[in-house]
C-alpha cells in the first residue's frame, strides 16, 4: 500500500504533538499503548515510535483515540502543526 507524504518526507504531521502530550503526562510509550487499548486501538511500542518520528501514518480511528486518552480535542490535536497554522493564518 501507498502513501503521499507531507512534506519532508513526513508521513503524519501529529507525531512531535502526540510526543509531547505522552511526555507531558510522563507517560511511556508502552503506558501509551496501553491506555489506547483500553478504547480499543491497539498499538505496539514501535508503532508508537514511528508515529513520534513522522514515519507512520496514524488512522483516523487513531487520532480520535488519542484525543481521548490525552483527554484534548481533536482541534488541540493539530494546532501546533505548521499546516493548521498555515490555513488558519496563525
Amino acid at each position: 500500500m501507498s502513501y503521499k507524504r507531507y512534506e519532508n518526507s513526513q508521513m503524519n504531521i501529529l507525531g512531535e504533538t502526540i510526543k509531547r502530550l505522552r511526555q507531558k503526562k510522563q507517560w511511556s510509550q508502552q503506558e501509551l499503548c496501553n491506555k489506547l487499548e483500553l478504547v480499543g486501538v491497539y498499538l505496539t511500542r514501535s508503532d508508537i515510535s514511528l508515529i513520534e518520528l513522522n514515519k507512520r501514518v496514524v488512522r483516523d480511528f487513531e487520532i480520535l483515540a488519542l484525543s481521548y486518552v490525552f483527554n484534548v480535542s481533536l482541534e488541540e490535536l493539530y494546532r501546533d502543526t505548521p499546516l493548521y497554522k498555515l490555513c488558519n493564518n496563525k
